[in-house]
This record gives C-alpha cells, structure tokens and sequence, in this order.
C-alpha cells in the first residue's frame, strides 16, 4: 500500500475538531458519549463508516499508515462524527469500557476497517496497471 499524506489543515479530522481539548462538563459528557457510543456495536460500526465517507483525505492520510494504530483512528473518528467527541475524550471513554464491550469495538472497527483496505487495494491496483499500460 503506498503511503498518502495530506496537510493537516486539509484534513477533515482537523476542521472537525478532533483534536480539540474540552474541560470541565463538556469533556465529562464528551467521554460520556464516546462511551456509549462503543458500547453499541451497530451504532459505532455506522459512525465508523461514515468516517470513511465523510473524511476521505483524513482516511487516506491515517489509514494508509501500516505502522499506526489504525483501528484506534477509525473508532476515534467515528465518535467524533457521531458524538463530537474528540481523541482525548474517545481515549478517556475507551477505558471506562468493559473487556467485553472493548472486545466487541474492536472487532466491529476491524470490519470497516478491513472494507476499506479491501476498496483502497483495489484502487490502487487499478491505478498502477493503468499506469502501467501508459507507459
């Protein structure tokens, strides 16, 4: 997978706030909703996919890192879009969840992130053998 980088002021991430630091009662109730948020696996698997409709450079520039935590980007990117909760307040709320509900997270943000490697690899496959027959 060839690495993509973009500015981050390009990046939706960015503009919506997710690395923003709240205080007080709007950073309880942000870990609050991130944890709700990943303690329904339907809810948060949606949120997750509309990370990767809604932030196509974020993803690009995030996703095709290999060496990052990438399933942890995309569950903080679906809190974010769902819930307006930031990275930090997403972290925060990751560990007020059960093993169990942290199990069932992980593996419902390894499906969309498996949707996309699978529709970026064939993209880029494309893309080369075009290339390829360009020159």
């Amino acid at each position: 997978m060839i690495r993509v980088y973009h500015h981050y002021e390009r990046l939706e991430e960015f503009t919506a706030g997710m690395w923003k630091r709240p205080t007080g009662f709007e950073r309880k109730g942000k870990i609050e909703a991130a944890a709700d948020l990943m303690r329904c696996p339907d809810e948060f698997k949606l949120a997750m996919q509309q990370a990767l409709e809604l932030w196509p450079l974020s993803c690009e520039h995030n996703l095709t890192s290999l060496d990052s935590n990438r399933i942890a980007w995309l569950g903080h990117a679906g809190c974010c879009i769902a819930t307006g909760a930031p990275e930090e307040c997403t972290r925060v709320g990751w560990h007020t969840l059960t093993k169990e509900e942290q199990d069932a997270a992980n593996e419902v943000a390894g499906e969309v992130l498996s949707m996309w490697d699978h529709k970026f690899g064939v993209e880029q496959q494309c893309s080369k053998s075009q290339l390829e027959l360009t020159f």
